[in-house]
C-alpha cells in the first residue's frame, strides 16, 4: 500500500510541487544568482590568470633553456678552442726543446772536437819534444859528446825540414 501512494498523481501535491518550485527558483534568481555568477566569474578569471601564468613561465622556462642551451654548446667550444691551443703549444714546446737539445748537442760536439783538437796538439807538442830529448840522448852517446839542447832541436828541425 505504501508503494501505490508514492506512486499515484494527486493534483494537490502536484499543484504544491510547482508552487514550491516556482517560489525556490524566484528566491534563487533574486537573492542566490548574482553571488553565484558573480563567484562563478571570480573562479573563471582566476583560472584564466593561473593559465596565463603558466603559459608565461612556460615561455620564460624554454628561453632560459635556450639560452642555457647556446651557453653549454659556447662553453663547449670554447674548452674545444682551448684544449687544441694547449695541444698547440706543447707542440711547440717539444719542437722547441727538440731544436734547442739539437743546438746544444752540435754545440757540445764542436766543443768536444776542438778540445781533443788541443789534446791532440799538445799531444804531439809533447812528443816532438821527447823524440827531440831521446834524440838528443841518443846522438850525445852516439858522438860522445855532448850536444846542448839548442843545437839538438836545430838539428831536429832541419832533418824534419828535408823530410816535407
Amino acid at each position: 500500500m505504501g508503494l501505490q501512494n508514492v506512486l499515484s498523481i494527486e493534483p494537490g501535491s502536484v499543484l504544491w510541487t510547482i508552487v514550491t518550485f516556482l517560489v525556490v527558483a524566484w528566491l534563487i534568481g533574486r537573492f542566490g544568482w548574482k553571488p553565484i555568477l558573480s563567484g562563478l566569474q571570480a573562479r573563471e578569471d582566476s583560472i584564466r590568470k593561473d593559465l596565463d601564468t603558466a603559459r608565461s613561465e612556460r615561455d620564460k622556462s624554454a628561453a632560459l633553456l635556450a639560452e642555457y642551451q647556446n651557453m653549454m654548446t659556447g662553453a663547449k667550444k670554447e674548452a674545444a678552442e682551448i684544449v687544441q691551443k694547449a695541444q698547440e703549444s706543447a707542440g711547440r714546446i717539444i719542437e722547441e726543446a727538440r731544436a734547442e737539445s739539437k743546438q746544444l748537442s752540435a754545440q757540445m760536439v764542436e766543443r768536444a772536437k776542438d778540445e781533443i783538437e788541443r789534446e791532440s796538439e799538445s799531444a804531439k807538442a809533447q812528443l816532438k819534444a821527447y823524440v827531440a830529448e831521446l834524440t838528443v840522448h841518443a846522438t850525445s852517446r852516439l858522438l860522445r859528446k855532448t850536444v846542448d839542447f839548442k843545437e839538438h832541436e836545430q838539428l831536429i828541425l832541419d832533418a824534419l825540414k828535408e823530410e816535407k
